[in-house]
């Protein structure tokens, strides 16, 4: 999902090729030198729809004509143009660039190994810091003035955000993608599928303008759960699935040994709401007396993501059901009873099977 490239010396020269293979977003921090061999580059990219955010590095006090009108044309454009300027520059200090979130080029080698979605994150946060504290470059026109954020940058599969904008001056203002016209001011949420580039254009009778934001999917599994139970007969824990296809909901008999274990990535924080901060591998046994709920938060990146597991104990001769939740499990569990005897054993679930090992305990 995540590449990384060490470049030394000459780096525009490879930039220039990346400038052609990028999809959606790309954010350069560079020298005024290297700004110049990509300049018409960016603009000739920015022409197929892409989005450029660009911090440019200049002496102090350095001003040409050249630089100043590129600056404005390629922010007419759309992009978003800062400027630091620096007294003299440093040769250890890192120029780099991030194409749509996934790939990173520096001029500076990484220091041993790293987790590369921890890495991005705070790159982009870097990012955004120098962004917020260098001389932002007007376009010519200053009737329109539009903002566009997003709540996050970097969101799991699945996992709703926010987005927001502001403008001012406007007549109209579109969203792509699906051209639907929006309000001056507001915030959407969407649900994040895949890899998510938006653009808003704010026009009048004199000008427009657009911003664009990237939102990149992590589609990676960072938190695995797993149930079992421990069955006497083969003296080992045996695995279950969830009778619910929404639902993390589990039935089990009375006084059984229950296990959930769990796997979550590097970098994620996993904690459940009575055992506290979680091991990144780990598991927690508990025996089934009543019916109780085990309650996951795993925090990753800038996203919180929750699951909840339930569990129900059940007599074995089905005596002492009260609860409705109850006796739509009973039957799902003889129900499954039934179908193991008349199914094929390569079409058998991991329930009926379970309860086949229960069937050995009476």
């Amino acid at each position: 999902m995540f590449d990384y490239c060490y470049w030394p010396e000459g780096i525009e020269v490879e930039l220039n090729k990346q400038l052609d293979n990028f999809h959606h977003q790309a954010q350069l921090l560079i020298d005024g030198e290297v700004f110049l061999a990509l300049a018409n580059k960016i603009l000739k990219a920015q022409v197929a729809g892409k989005y450029f955010e660009l911090i440019i590095l200049l002496p102090k006090g350095y001003r040409t004509l050249e630089n100043a009108n590129l600056f404005h044309r390629i922010t007419q454009a759309g992009a978003k143009v800062g400027i630091i300027e620096v007294t003299a520059f440093d040769e250890g200090f890192e120029q780099f660039s991030i194409f749509d979130n996934r790939l990173y080029y520096s001029n500076k080698r990484l220091e041993g190994e790293v987790d590369f979605a921890d890495f991005f994150y705070k790159k982009h946060q870097d990012f955004e810091g120098l962004m917020n504290v260098s001389r932002m470059v007007n376009s010519y026109s200053q009737e329109i003035k539009l903002s566009f954020t997003a709540e996050k940058y970097f969101a799991t599969k699945g996992e709703e955000i926010s987005f927001f904008w502001e403008s001012t001056n406007a007549n109209s203002n579109i969203l792509i993608p699906g051209n639907r016209m929006l309000e001056a001011h507001g915030e959407e949420r969407i649900t994040i599928e895949e890899d998510t580039f938006l653009t808003i254009t704010s026009k009048n009778e004199k000008s427009k303008t657009s911003l664009s934001i990237f939102i990149k999917c992590l589609e990676v599994d960072h938190l695995r759960l797993s149930v079992s139970i421990f069955n006497k007969e083969v003296d080992d824990y045996v695995p279950i699935e969830s009778i619910s296809k929404n639902n993390e909901i589990f039935a089990v008999y009375m006084s059984d040994v229950v296990k959930i274990e769990w796997v979550c990535k590097p970098g994620t924080t996993l904690f459940e709401s009575r055992l506290g901060k979680l091991n990144n591998i780990g598991f927690h046994n508990f025996v089934c007396l009543e019916k109780s709920s085990l309650n996951f938060e795993m925090h990753f990146l800038n996203t919180v993501a929750s699951k909840e597991f339930h569990f129900f104990p059940l007599s074995k001769d089905n005596s002492n059901l009260e609860d409705e939740e109850f006796h739509d499990i009973a039957q799902k569990m003889q129900k499954d009873r039934v179908e193991e005897g008349e199914q094929l054993s390569e079409k058998e679930t991991f329930l009926s099977k379970v309860f086949s090992l229960f069937s050995l305990k009476k």
